[in-house]
């Protein structure tokens, strides 16, 4: 677990200084939001996964039963396409690299013990 954290960890913090060296070389505007920038990298795999989320993972769409509004694509996760890229990404990738060290560290004291 603590590879696939750390492995995870290096890739978001790739795209964050992918996406810093974009917003530092654009001259329209300071900062890019991560809609944006999954729309320019693979626009039609941003539709298929609207669609596929809104269909078969949210729970209002899944059950009719429920008879309730679908949600998770629209508020949740469109909000977070809002959100600036290089902060974002920046900051999960160094979340998951500090997580998959504290997972190493963790499973090195129970092999002790």
């Amino acid at each position: 677990m603590r590879y696939i954290a750390t492995l995870f960890g290096i890739i978001f913090f790739a795209l964050g200084l992918a996406a810093s060296y974009k917003d530092v070389m654009a001259s329209d505007r300071p900062w890019h939001v991560i809609g944006e920038v999954w729309f320019q990298w693979a626009p039609t795999s941003l539709q298929v996964s609207e669609s596929i989320i809104s269909r078969y993972v949210d729970p209002c769409g899944l059950f009719i039963s429920l008879d309730c509004a679908p949600f998770l694509w629209h508020p949740v996760i469109s909000t977070a396409l809002q959100w600036y890229a290089a902060p974002v990404f920046l900051l999960l990738g160094f979340i998951l690299m500090v997580l998959g060290r504290w997972l190493g560290k963790r499973k090195g004291k129970k092999a002790k013990a």
